[in-house]
C-alpha cells in the first residue's frame, strides 16, 4: 500500500476515517489545507482503509480485528510510527479496541485537537479572523464519553474567538445526537428524531450555532436542522475561517432527489468497502 507525503518526510499517518472520506471530501480536503498552514507534517494513503469500527459496532468482532491486523500490516509495511485521525469514532478503536485486538501495536495515536491548539498558541499570527460571537459545543459521545477529550476542542474555539454558551447537558452529560452506533443506518427514523431534539436543545439557550469535531454528528445535524434557524459547522469550518483558508467547492450544491442520490453512492461506496473479500479470508 502506497504512500502520499502531501507535506515533507514523516511516520506519522493521517488516517480521515470513512465518512470524512467518502461522504466529505470537501473536509477532508479542507483538514489538510489547515494542517498544511499549521505546519503539522503527515502522510496519505493512496487508497482509504475503514478502521474497522462500524464491523464492530455492527457485532462483527471477528471482521474488526482482521481488519485491524491488516491496517496494522499496512503501517509497518509503511514505517508508520504514528497517527493522526480526526475522526473521534477511529480515534476510539485506534486508543481502545487496538490495544486489546492488536497487543504488539507500537504506534502512537496522536490527539489531533491538542497538536491543533498547540500550534494555533505557537502561531497565533496566522489567526486572521476573529468572530467574536457566542456559539454553543456538541461532545461527540466518541471523543467526550469515550476518549475523555472534552477541553481541546473548546480551547481551539476560545483561541479563535468565539464563546462558548454551554448545553444544558454538556461534556459527560451531553445528549446523543442520534449519529452513533450505526444508528442512522439501522434505525434513520429514531436517529433524526434524537437529532431534532438535540437541535431543540440549542434552540432552548437561544443559540443560533452549534459547533461539531464530527462528521458524523454534522451530516446527522445539518440534514435535521433545516428551517430550524440553527447552523450546524464542523470544526474544521470555523479553524479554516479563521485562518483565511477557502474552502474548495468540488460540485454544486445538490438538493432533493439528487442529494438522495448523492448519500446512496457515498453509502454505496462505504459498504462496498466492508464487502471487502480480506475481511473474510480466514488465512488472514
Amino acid at each position: 500500500m502506497g504512500l502520499l507525503d502531501f507535506f515533507t518526510k514523516t511516520n506519522t499517518l493521517f488516517f480521515p476515517g470513512c465518512t470524512t472520506y467518502h461522504k466529505n471530501k470537501e473536509g477532508l480536503e479542507l483538514y489538510k489545507l489547515i494542517f498544511a498552514k499549521l505546519g503539522i507534517k503527515l502522510l496519505e494513503l493512496e487508497k482509504n482503509q475503514c478502521s474497522g469500527i462500524e464491523l464492530l459496532e455492527a457485532g462483527y468482532e471477528q471482521e474488526a480485528r482482521k481488519q485491524a491486523r491488516k491496517n496494522l500490516s499496512i503501517f509497518q509495511e509503511n514505517d508508520i510510527k504514528s497517527i493522526i485521525t480526526t475522526d473521534p469514532k477511529c480515534y476510539k478503536i485506534f486508543t481502545q479496541d487496538y490495544k486489546e485486538f492488536l497487543p504488539d501495536l507500537n504506534i502512537e495515536v496522536i490527539n489531533i485537537w491538542q497538536l491543533i491548539l498547540n500550534q494555533l498558541r505557537k502561531k497565533h499570527h496566522l489567526i486572521k479572523n476573529k468572530p467574536m460571537e457566542i456559539i454553543t459545543f456538541h461532545d461527540s459521545c466518541y471523543l467526550g464519553r469515550h476518549s475523555n477529550i472534552y477541553d481541546e476542542p473548546r480551547k481551539i474555539l476560545e483561541a479563535l474567538g468565539y464563546q462558548i454558551e454551554e448545553l444544558d447537558n454538556n461534556k459527560e452529560d451531553c445528549f446523543c445526537c442520534g449519529s452513533c452506533g450505526n444508528l442512522p443506518f439501522t434505525n434513520p427514523e429514531l436517529a433524526n428524531k434524537i437529532a431534532k431534539e438535540k437541535i431543540s436543545q440549542v434552540k432552548r439557550i437561544g443559540i443560533k450555532k452549534m459547533i461539531v469535531t464530527s462528521f458524523d454528528n454534522y451530516n446527522l445535524l445539518k440534514k435535521n436542522s433545516e428551517n430550524s434557524g440553527v447552523e450546524i459547522l464542523e470544526l474544521s469550518d470555523v479553524i479554516a475561517k479563521s485562518l483565511d483558508i477557502q474552502k474548495i467547492i468540488y460540485e454544486e450544491e445538490i438538493e432533493g432527489e439528487e442529494k438522495i442520490l448523492a448519500e446512496t453512492r457515498a453509502n454505496m461506496r462505504l459498504k462496498e468497502e466492508l464487502k471487502d473479500e480480506d475481511y473474510y479470508d480466514e488465512s488472514y
